[in-house]
């Protein structure tokens, strides 16, 4: 499930933040699309706390439902669908956070659980993932350089283990292209795919950080989700909830801010630019041919 992250400017103290959340939510009477019945609780009776980037993070769990009401002529109950929300909603020494399982709702949403009814008060904090970025992260796992040093007091690493899959626009912007599999970077189909795309919008890939395993994460300009099944580390013998706050905190609040360091460290370094981009790509079309050429040979010796 998709999430976003989203900045508070108005209150700066978390317990005020849980209490507004979770006080009654007025029912929508406007629009095309209502939200109506909604029964929000914090998880956690006390708030917990983790240590991430050197900074004490204080943080709870609101989860809960709505009904989701379309217009239209037909019952009632045929037009409503029962959904679920949760909010991570955490301190981090200087403001309030939210990451929340909604993406182009979730401003609307934030600001009618919040009552808030003037301007600015929830801003958006995400990251801006773009197609030269996903270029980069494939090719760095690609050519095995795939393991970014921290420099952390701990010396740990942050490793990028594979790529999942990776969908974007083909040249003619006709056709979607995807890629999925265990082993996708040694598909030639997937690498043709991957040569004719322009533009990448989503990429799927598998990270080790310190004292977890496969975390994998599907990023999303603006938006990032986690595949909870393959994880290993250090949260897992918590309980779903903290697991999956402390994930989600650790991902935003360590793992995006190391990648996107070594990713403008490379940039502004030249280590990654044009040239980098067309030598990466005339190494996937040179593969693709000598795997064309291996079969053909194979298929010729066999005969």
């Amino acid at each position: 499930m998709s999430t976003t992250r989203w900045l508070d400017t108005q209150t700066r103290e978390l317990n005020e933040a849980i209490e507004l959340l979770i006080d009654c939510v007025e029912d929508d009477s406007t629009g095309t699309i209502v939200w109506r019945n909604w029964k929000l609780e914090k998880v956690f009776e006390a708030n917990e706390n983790i240590c991430l980037n050197g900074r004490n993070i204080e943080y709870n769990l609101i989860k809960g439902s709505y009904d989701q009401i379309s217009g239209g002529s037909a019952p009632i109950e045929d037009r409503t669908v029962k959904k679920a929300i949760f909010i991570i909603v955490y301190w981090n020494g200087a403001s309030i956070n939210y990451i929340i399982n909604q993406n182009s709702s979730a401003q609307k949403m934030l600001r009618k659980l919040l009552s808030y009814t003037g301007k600015n008060e929830i801003s958006k904090n995400v990251y801006n993932f773009n197609n030269d970025f996903f270029v980069w992260l494939i090719s760095k796992v690609y050519n095995s350089d795939n393991i970014i040093e921290t420099n952390n007091d701990d010396l740990s690493t942050l490793q990028l283990e594979s790529i999942k899959g990776f969908r974007g626009d083909t040249e003619d912007l006709q056709t979607k292209v995807s890629a999925t599999g265990e082993s996708v970077m040694n598909i030639i189909s997937t690498l043709s795919f991957f040569l004719e795309s322009r533009r990448l919008d989503q990429i799927k890939i598998e990270f080790s950080y310190d004292k977890h395993e496969n975390i994998s994460l599907t990023l999303k300009n603006g938006t990032i989700s986690i595949d909870f099944a393959p994880y290993q580390g250090e949260f897992e013998d918590d309980s779903r909830d903290i697991m999956k706050s402390k994930l989600y905190l650790l991902v935003y609040l360590e793992i995006l801010p190391i990648l996107d360091q070594e990713y403008q460290s490379d940039v502004s370094n030249e280590i990654w630019g044009e040239n980098a981009y067309k030598s990466f790509m005339g190494n996937v079309a040179s593969e693709i041919t000598q795997r064309i050429n291996d079969k053909i040979e194979a298929m010729g010796n066999s005969q």
